[in-house]
């Protein structure tokens, strides 16, 4: 799915009203019945038991907001309007729809500036249309009062629409006064870029994207950087099938190095995600140290192990061309004859697809010319603080997204950056962003066993760019899997690498 900018946006609005030769009332007519139905059929809300607050600005998102009030009203809701008048412009649509709304027995106030606020009955539903995604500047302190007593009132619920209202679409906010947080946000047709922010998130709360009837054929005309990883694209690169008469030997041969004193759980975590991927063939290389509890814990891999007892010096691979895929880096440690033996390795292959991940990534924070030893699409998987190791300080989330492309443009990489919504960068300048995963993915280990899915995509044909988003989003899914059967608190890596195979069950349907 596309992540559009504001200017897209509208143009898309636009050839819908154009295309089906309907004026913008009635799109505006169709995104409000959208949210409508969506408040009605959810389970959240008691509509003819609990009273409704609509706080409307005078522009095209209070128009929707006047357009809800009335459905609300005509389903039997209790319903009150306050009008709030931060503009001295009206759009005609929110003049139309306020025509309407006057027929009605409807409560309607208006809130002006400098007068005392409103008495808020905060056992109601508050729904935000104040500002729409066209929003982009600051107001003055007595709306950015008003809007804190708003967040300060602990309503039952607060459902914004498109987006909320105070929040930039497409510009960071210097400070986070003035901003509706939400508890509910319904969007239309497409998420917006700050939705995936974590400094956003508290303002957002749970999004939804309702379609409002944009033409197909002109929307995928469009170009964007940004993408939302949804399970529609997931089945444009399945590879599904697997052949009647097929062996292991077609599902790739993938090598893990990794591995120090103490650290061998890593290596295990990632060598079973590996498998429970698909793929038909996994080595394994360790310090000796490791032999013992790697052939045991894996009796399916391959053991090859380093001259080094206890940490990687010297990584010794005899039959490289019998390699699809390599993984590096998990509990791999940052010993001096680790980062020895990493720069040797990356000077030797040039060819093998690789994902490097933990302290691999560390020792390229340590060593940054060893950057341009990587191969052409290497994988990097960091989470946030390892990034921040190896690119420096941010100021906010939108120039963190430079710094992952400029990164992934100079050295020609693929960078996995974990976390909520993890985001995937490549090296032609687009950004990739899951739709899978939970709070209690945040767990030792989770990150390896992401590694391991990565690695055996790569090796089981998949490109690096395929292997990266079908490999979070599976990753995302098992965890989303096992928090509904337990719960977010008790979830544990080895949990997230048994329920891969429900996940693949899942994106088949």
């Amino acid at each position: 799915m596309k992540i559009l900018s504001l200017n897209q946006i509208r143009k898309v609005d636009q050839y819908c009203i154009d295309y089906e030769s309907i004026s913008s009332i009635e799109l505006m007519e169709r995104a409000s019945k959208r949210c409508f139905d969506w408040i009605i059929n959810s389970k959240c809300f008691q509509v003819l038991k609990e009273p409704f607050i609509i706080l409307a600005g005078n522009g095209n998102n209070g128009g929707d907001g006047l357009s809800l009030a009335k459905m609300l009203y005509l389903y039997g809701a209790k319903v009150s309007v306050y009008v709030v008048n931060i503009s001295n412009h009206c759009s005609n649509e929110f003049l139309i729809n306020k025509n309407k709304i006057l027929r009605y027995r409807i409560a309607f106030k208006t809130i002006d500036e400098g007068q005392e606020f409103p008495s808020l009955d905060n056992n109601s539903y508050l729904i935000d249309a104040i500002f729409g995604i066209g929003f982009n500047r600051s107001i003055n302190k007595y709306w950015k009062f008003f809007f804190n007593y708003i967040n300060e009132k602990k309503f039952k619920s607060v459902i914004s629409i498109d987006i909320p209202s105070g929040l930039f679409i497409e510009k960071n906010h210097k400070n986070f006064e003035g901003i509706i947080k939400a508890t509910h946000t319904l969007t239309f047709e497409v998420p917006k870029l700050p939705f995936f922010f974590p400094s956003y998130s508290d303002y957002v709360g749970k999004w939804r994207i309702l379609n409002i009837g944009w033409k197909k054929h002109f929307f995928n005309k469009i170009h964007t950087k940004n993408f939302y990883i949804d399970n529609a694209y997931i089945h444009t690169i399945y590879k599904r099938k697997r052949k009647k008469f097929s062996h292991k030997g077609n599902y790739g041969h993938g090598i893990i190095i990794g591995g120090s004193y103490g650290m061998m759980g890593s290596v295990i975590l990632s060598a079973k995600a590996s498998f429970r991927a698909g793929i038909g063939k996994l080595s394994i290389y360790v310090p000796s140290c490791g032999y013992k509890i790697i052939q045991k814990s894996i009796p399916e891999a391959i053991v090859k192990t380093d001259i080094n007892k206890y940490c990687i010096g010297n990584i010794m691979i005899s039959t490289p061309t019998d390699i699809n895929a390599i993984g590096i880096g998990m509990g791999i440690g940052e010993h001096p004859k680790t980062a020895y033996a990493l720069e040797s390795f990356l000077l030797k292959n040039k060819k093998i697809p690789m994902i490097i991940d933990a302290d691999a990534i560390n020792i390229l924070s340590n060593n940054l010319y060893l950057l341009d030893l990587l191969p052409k699409e290497t994988i990097l998987t960091p989470h946030p603080k390892e990034f921040y190791r190896l690119c420096g300080a941010w100021k906010n989330d939108y120039q963190k997204l430079n710094i992952l492309k400029k990164m992934s443009k100079k050295y020609k990489i693929f960078i996995v950056l974990k976390g909520s919504h993890t985001v995937i960068s490549t090296p032609y300048g687009n950004l990739y962003f899951n739709s899978t995963g939970n709070p209690g993915m945040a767990t030792a280990g989770s990150g390896d066993v992401l590694t391991g899915m990565i690695m055996s995509l790569l090796s089981q044909k998949y490109s690096p760019k395929e292997a990266c988003i079908m490999g979070v989003y599976l990753h995302g899914l098992s965890g989303d899997i096992v928090s509904k059967k337990s719960s977010e608190e008790s979830i544990i890596s080895h949990d997230i690498i048994n329920h891969i195979g429900t996940a693949y069950q899942k994106i088949k349907i």
